[in-house]
C-alpha cells in the first residue's frame, strides 16, 4: 500500500482483519511509527524511488495499491513499477485511487491494472454505510417499543413456513428472550419439503401447530408476523393485528397492519433478522447461525434468485458462526420413497410444448413432493417453465418453477387460479391451492383427474398463451 491516508489506514485494517499480509509505505515518519505501534508492517519513504519500492518487497506483492490524491505523485509511482516490472520480471496487478473518472483512461495508459475514482469509493462506503445505519436506526426502534412489554408473544409464520420462515423466527424469538419476553413459534399447515423438516429436527427447534398444539390465540398478548406481511397467509385471526411485521416480500403498505412494520426488499427475511441480533450485541449460537444462513442460501437460490448486497453482507457475517456439518447436512437431505415415486410420476406424465413442461402427477400423499418434482424437472433440456400439479386430500396443489426472464410466475398462477383458489409467489418461483370442489363432485378418480387436468394444465398453458382458450358455450 502506497500512501496510508484515511481511506488508506481504514482499508489497511480491514485487509488486516482478513489476514492480509500487507506493507506500507508513506513517507510521514510520524505517521509510520504510529503505524508501526499498531502492529502494521510500515516503512518510512518515497515509494516513487525504485529502491523504496525494492525495501518493501514489491517482488512479492500481488497487488500493489496507490492511494495518494496527487496526480503527479500516481504518475511517478507507476513509472517506478513499470521499471521494477522489467528489472525484476515481476507483473503485479497495480490499483491507483484517482480524483475523478475523467483520470482514468489516463492512469491506465500509464500502466495501472485498474483505477478507482474517489468519488466511486466515497459514495460505495456511504452506501454501505448508510445501509447499516438504517438497520441500526430499525433494531433501536423495536427494542425501545419492545422494552416496555409485559406479556407473551406469538410469533406467527407463514402457512407451510419455509427454512427462510423458520429460521426467521427462531431469530426473533431469540431476540425477544435477551429482553426478558415469552414467546412461541406458531404455524398452520405442514412442514414440507425434506429440507424444511431436516431443519426443524437436526436444530431442534420448538413450534407450535395451530391446531395440532391446540393453540388460543387469546391466549397471547401481542403477535409478530415473520416472512408473512398480513393475515392473508398465517393462522392470525383476522381480528387479531399484529405489533410487529418483519417481511421481505413486496406488499401494498396499505395492506399492513402493525404498530412496528420493516418491510425491506432483501433476497431473505433471515438477512433482515440476521441483523437485528447484530446489531443489538446478541452472541450467536451455531444453531440459530446456521438455520439463518441456510433461510437465505434457501431463499436466494444460493444467490442466484433477488440476492442483494445486504443478503451477502449478513451470510458473511453469519459465516463465523456458522456450523459447516449441520449446513452440508441441511442442503442434502434424505429423500423419502413417497417422493422419489411422484418424481417417477412426474417424469412418466411430463408433456413438453413451446419449452413449457407440464405433468400431472394424479393422487399424492406428500404435498411438497409436488415442488420438489417441479425443482428436478426444471433440469430437463428444451424446458424453460415447468407446472406440476397433483391431487392432495380434498385440494389440488400447483407448483411452477421457470428459467423464462420474460415470465412472472406468481402474477401468471394468480391470473389462472384464484377465482378458484389462492395462488402466488415470486418471478422464479410460485404455487397454487385449489379445491378439490372446484372441479365438480364426482367421486370418480379417473374422471377426477381429468377435470383437474383441464382446469389446471390447459388453463396455465392458454394464460401464457401456449394454446388459444377454447371459446366459452
Amino acid at each position: 500500500m502506497l500512501g496510508c491516508g484515511d481511506v488508506g489506514f481504514t482499508l489497511a485494517s480491514k485487509l488486516k482483519g482478513r489476514g492480509a499480509e500487507l506493507v506500507i509505505v508513506d513517507q510521514d515518519e510520524e505517521k509510520v511509527r504510529q503505524l508501526k505501534g499498531m502492529g502494521y508492517n510500515a516503512i518510512v519513504g518515497n515509494f516513487c524511488q525504485t529502491d523504496v519500492l525494492k525495501q518493501a518487497g514489491v517482488e512479492n506483492a500481488e497487488v500493489v495499491l496507490i492511494l495518494t490524491s496527487n496526480f503527479r505523485t500516481i504518475e511517478r509511482a507507476l513509472g517506478a513499477i513499470n521499471q521494477l516490472k522489467l528489472e525484476l520480471k515481476i507483473d503485479p496487478v497495480v490499483v491507483a485511487r484517482v480524483s475523478d473518472e475523467a483520470e482514468v483512461p489516463e492512469v491506465k495508459k500509464f500502466g495501472a491494472s485498474e483505477a478507482i475514482p474517489l468519488t466511486e469509493i466515497l459514495a460505495n462506503f456511504t452506501l454501505k454505510k448508510f445501509e447499516e445505519l438504517t438497520a441500526m436506526a430499525k433494531e433501536k426502534k423495536l427494542g425501545a417499543l419492545l422494552r416496555g412489554f409485559s406479556g407473551k408473544m406469538a410469533i406467527v409464520l407463514q402457512t407451510n413456513p419455509d427454512p427462510d420462515s423458520i429460521a426467521s423466527g427462531v431469530a426473533l424469538k431469540r431476540y425477544l428472550g435477551t429482553l426478558g419476553i415469552d414467546s412461541d413459534i406458531v404455524y398452520d399447515g405442514e412442514i414440507g419439503h425434506q429440507q424444511n423438516r431436516a431443519l426443524v429436527n437436526l436444530l431442534n427447534i420448538e413450534l407450535r401447530h395451530t391446531l395440532l398444539d391446540d393453540v388460543k390465540f387469546e391466549e397471547y398478548d401481542a403477535f409478530a408476523l415473520v416472512d408473512v406481511a398480513t393475515h392473508a397467509n398465517c393462522a392470525l385471526p383476522k381480528d387479531a393485528v399484529p405489533t410487529i411485521v418483519i417481511d421481505h416480500h413486496s406488499v401494498p403498505s396499505g395492506e399492513v397492519k402493525a404498530r412496528y412494520q420493516d418491510i425491506t426488499t432483501v433476497g431473505a427475511t433471515a438477512t433482515l433478522l440476521t441483523n437485528y441480533l447484530r446489531y443489538a450485541g446478541i452472541e450467536l449460537d451455531g444453531s440459530i447461525a446456521t438455520a439463518l444462513a441456510f433461510g437465505i442460501l434457501t431463499d436466494t437460490m444460493n444467490f442466484t434468485r433477488g440476492a442483494t448486497p445486504l443478503d451477502f453482507d449478513a451470510f458473511e457475517y453469519l459465516r463465523r458462526f456458522i456450523n459447516v456439518e449441520q449446513l452440508a447436512k441441511l442442503q442434502s437431505p434424505a429423500v423419502s420413497p413417497d417422493t422419489l415415486d411422484v418424481l417417477a410420476r412426474a417424469i412418466r406424465a411430463s408433456k413438453l410444448k413451446g419449452g413449457y413442461l407440464i405433468a400431472n402427477v394424479g393422487f399424492v400423499k406428500d404435498r411438497d413432493a409436488i415442488a420438489q418434482a417441479a425443482d428436478h424437472l426444471l433440469r430437463r433440456e428444451g424446458t424453460m417453465t415447468v407446472l406440476v400439479y397433483g391431487i392432495v386430500q380434498d385440494a389440488v396443489y400447483v407448483s411452477a418453477r421457470t428459467s423464462d426472464i420474460r415470465l412472472h410466475l406468481g402474477k401468471v398462477l394468480k391470473e389462472a387460479f384464484e377465482e378458484i383458489g389462492s395462488a402466488g409467489g415470486h418471478p422464479t418461483m410460485a404455487g397454487a391451492t385449489i379445491p378439490l370442489k372446484a372441479f365438480g363432485r364426482t367421486t370418480d378418480k379417473r374422471i377426477l383427474k381429468g377435470a383437474v387436468e383441464r382446469g389446471v394444465g390447459l388453463k396455465f398453458l392458454e394464460v401464457v398463451g401456449v394454446v388459444k382458450p377454447k371459446p366459452k358455450r
